[in-house]
């Protein structure tokens, strides 16, 4: 979501509450995870569809 100095914000990809943490306690997301949330929310927008 967002960078200040010392701190990283982030929110779940289905959404939900944020929270912080420490830049060296966040891990970038394998490609076979960024896949898995990709494929979720595409399941989820077609058994949801927007009006």
């Amino acid at each position: 979501m967002d960078v200040h100095p010392g701190r990283v914000w982030l929110r779940p990809l289905g959404g939900g509450r944020e929270w912080d943490a420490e830049p060296h306690e966040v891990e970038p997301l394998t490609r076979r995870e960024q896949l898995s949330a990709r494929l979720a929310a595409a399941n989820a927008r077609s058994r949801h569809p927007l009006p």
